[in-house]
């Protein structure tokens, strides 16, 4: 994957050294952990309190406007209805969300979850609140009729500041709350997984279109479907952990293959690998290896993320889609708006060329597989066309995006296939339940199978 501002050795370099794969991986993770953005306010709170005190113990009651001076008495109270004002609103807060996401993995799709954690709305909201109530704690701790000088220390210039971070807290929370319920509606959902794959599809695209430039595909290994098997006597790399494959850096694998060797990537992006169990085997056996080295080109995780994986994305709609279609909640509005988002996504899919399943360079050789264009296609449609094959609407809608993607592609001259579209259609159009649809709803059908 392309590093921003870096390219060709440079960025190679990097990558063997500091191991950036890792470092992408980290700050993907506390991007999706609520406690990271709120022990940064807190930590800023903690300085900014001893920086305002220092400032109040160098001023007098002279140096001060009447409206901005205070007594010692006043601060407290003011300092101590803030922080107890605010612990509650973090502890109503903090029980919304978590009843939110309780709500968006019960009626949506548990995998959705880091979303709803990784919200920065909600992360900020949460480090206001949270900052300003130890702020108030603080400055309440250092307030006092006398010092060590037998002079009293009151907090003026904190004291408004106080009082400015509670307003802020206030709104924050509203927003908060205000954020909370807007995201709650499936729209909502739909639309932010969306836009987050439609940018990882572009983005993995980029990075496809400017490694083509410097990595040359070697001929006749351009299909990227099937799996990928490595001669009899290569050299296994074995996982380190179990978990799942959230990135594959080609750029680092082509710098750390041996030269004159071929490492043949057996995972997926998105698949689970065991521990011990092969990630990638090198061809010829003879050559001397660096397994760590290797390793750190392939970040496996706890979970599957959306840094690169595009059929991630597309997975989580089509839970949400197949869920709606459940006997249990039956809602196939859902489900139809669902296919809309779906055809957005495939639109960006089929704006970029077949991913290269061999690359070389400088002698050295990657292969691995990669998710086609045909396969995303199925990820998509597959589900819901099996599970929404009686409802008309659904299928109606189906068949019309699909059939949009089709058009599409012929209309902008798109790199992607129409193959696989016309016999997603066809598949459509023989799994439709027909019985005891009306005539009208059978006219619909047919005209959206074209």
């Amino acid at each position: 994957m392309k590093r921003p501002d870096m390219n060709g050795r440079a960025g190679d370099w990097l990558s063997s050294r500091f191991g950036l794969v890792r470092v992408r991986q980290v700050a993907d993770q506390l991007r999706h952990r609520l406690v990271f953005v709120p022990v940064l306010y807190v930590v800023g709170s903690l300085a900014l309190s001893q920086v305002l005190l220092a400032i109040d113990r160098a001023l007098t009651d002279q140096t001060l406007p009447d409206w901005a001076s205070t007594t010692v008495p006043s601060a407290r109270s003011v300092f101590a209805a803030i922080a107890g004002g605010l612990i509650t609103s973090i502890t109503l807060l903090l029980s919304m969300m978590l009843v939110a996401v309780q709500l968006a993995s019960s009626q949506f799709s548990p995998r959705t979850l880091r979303d709803w954690l990784g919200n920065r709305t909600l992360q900020h909201a949460v480090g206001i609140v949270l900052g300003t109530a130890v702020f108030c704690l603080l400055a309440l701790r250092s307030t006092r009729d006398f010092d060590e000088d037998g002079a009293a220390i009151v907090p003026h210039v904190t004291v408004l500041f106080a009082v400015m971070f509670g307003v802020v807290s206030l709104v924050a929370v509203v927003r908060a709350v205000d954020r909370i319920t807007h995201s709650l509606r499936v729209g909502s959902v739909a639309t932010r997984v969306a836009s987050n794959t439609v940018s990882v599809a572009e983005r993995v695209a980029a990075d496809d279109r400017s490694r083509r430039r410097d990595v040359v595909p070697e001929s006749g290994a351009l299909a990227a479907a099937g799996p990928v098997r490595a001669p009899i006597g290569s050299v296994a790399i074995e996982a380190r952990r179990s978990g799942w494959v959230q990135q594959i850096d080609e750029d680092a694998l082509l710098l750390e293959v041996p030269e004159g060797a071929t490492a043949y990537v057996t995972v997926d992006l998105g698949a689970f690998v065991a521990e011990r169990a092969p990630v990638m085997w090198v061809s010829p056996p003879t050559v001397d290896v660096d397994e760590d080295l290797l390793l750190d080109a392939v970040a496996v995780g706890d979970s599957r993320t959306m840094q690169q994986d595009i059929d991630f994305g597309i997975v989580q709609l089509a839970d949400i889609a197949v869920r709606a279609l459940s006997p249990g909640v039956n809602d196939p509005v859902t489900a139809t708006d669902v296919i809309a988002h779906l055809g957005r996504v495939l639109l960006a899919v089929w704006e970029s060329e077949a991913p290269d399943r061999t690359i070389r360079r400088d002698g050295r050789t990657v292969v691995r597989r990669r998710v086609d264009h045909a396969s995303l296609l199925e990820r998509a449609v597959g589900p819901i066309r099996r599970y929404g094959a009686h409802d008309p609407t659904v299928v109606v809608a189906l068949a019309s995006m699909v059939r949009t993607l089709g058009s599409e592609t012929v209309r902008r001259s798109l790199p992607g296939p129409e193959e696989p579209i016309r016999r997603t259609l066809a598949e459509i159009g023989d799994s439709a339940d027909r019985s005891g649809w009306s005539a009208s709803e059978r006219a619909l059908f047919d005209d959206a199978l074209g």
